[in-house]
């Protein structure tokens, strides 16, 4: 899958070469809003699976979701600067985790700050590779106005970590110099595109395409024909839900084209909050 992921990355880094900003814009929102968000739309049906033996009911999962989007929701709206810290945190664990999940190393400390460290170096290469961009969203979600050399520190900071983790850990790594190379690929991506573009790419095809892989495997045992359709229309009614609240609320309540990034990053957070503790429990198992 690595291979087909690489022809694809490049691919569309070609693409963007071509297409016009508004137009790389809605194609990258396209994919983000079918993959990205279909990969999170099981999320209820999972939770249902891991906590079976409390028997929650649907409602009662349901509702554990919800109450959980909204304490992300609240936090955002009080608190949004340190919510957002917060979240880089949590989805550098959550993109960590899914990347290295199946390393068979004991020490599970270790291995939690390998997942962080790895995840914050791939979200601190996106936006200081697109250092203006990310600084407007970022003020955008939290009215705060960062200073020039903060994403530089938190690169190279997760990039430090990372490379103490790896002279740990290296001898459990598969194909240590493969890892490596994705990192310089996504290096060439994020300075390359623009940061919606860029964030697109790796969201898409290195995070939610392998997630549903293993969500469908969790879910079904395999992978195959009939599991994936199985896993299409059990989530497609909560990924439509997902699409219309979405665009319902940029359409009537959004009228600054510019405040479209903050508010896009901060509906992917309140979402991504009770995701991850689903994907945390499902590697457990």
């Amino acid at each position: 899958m690595q291979n087909f992921n690489i022809v694809v990355t490049f691919t569309c880094l070609w693409l963007a070469v071509y297409l016009p900003p508004v137009i790389e814009g809605y194609v990258a929102c396209f994919f983000i809003f079918s993959v990205g968000l279909l990969h999170g739309a099981n999320d209820i049906k999972i939770i249902k699976k891991v906590y079976e033996k409390y028997n929650l009911s649907f409602y009662k999962s349901l509702l554990l979701y919800i109450l959980i989007v909204i304490i992300g929701t609240v936090m955002f709206y009080f608190i949004p600067f340190v919510t957002l810290m917060f979240f880089i945190l949590i989805s550098g664990y959550h993109f960590g985790e899914q990347h290295f999940h199946d390393i068979e190393y004991k020490n599970h400390f270790i291995k939690r700050i390998l997942f962080f460290s790895y995840g914050c170096v791939v979200i601190f290469l996106l936006l200081f590779s697109n250092n203006i961009e990310s600084t407007n969203v970022v003020n955008q979600i939290t009215k705060v106005e960062l200073y020039p050399n903060f994403f530089r520190y938190g690169l190279v900071t997760s990039l430090l970590v990372f490379g103490v983790c790896l002279a740990v850990i290296w001898r459990y790594i598969k194909n240590l110099h493969l890892e490596l190379f994705y990192l310089l690929v996504f290096f060439i991506v994020f300075k390359t595109a623009s940061l919606i573009w860029a964030f697109a790419i790796y969201f898409v095809l290195w995070h939610a395409l392998p997630s549903l892989m293993d969500q469908i495997r969790y879910l079904s045992k395999t992978v195959n024909r009939v599991s994936i359709l199985d896993y299409l229309k059990s989530s497609f009614v909560y990924w439509l839900i997902s699409v219309l609240s979405l665009f319902i609320f940029f359409e009537f309540f959004i009228s600054n084209n510019d405040l479209f990034y903050g508010f896009f990053f901060s509906f992917l957070a309140a979402i991504t909050f009770p995701h991850v503790i689903v994907m945390t429990k499902i590697f457990k198992h």
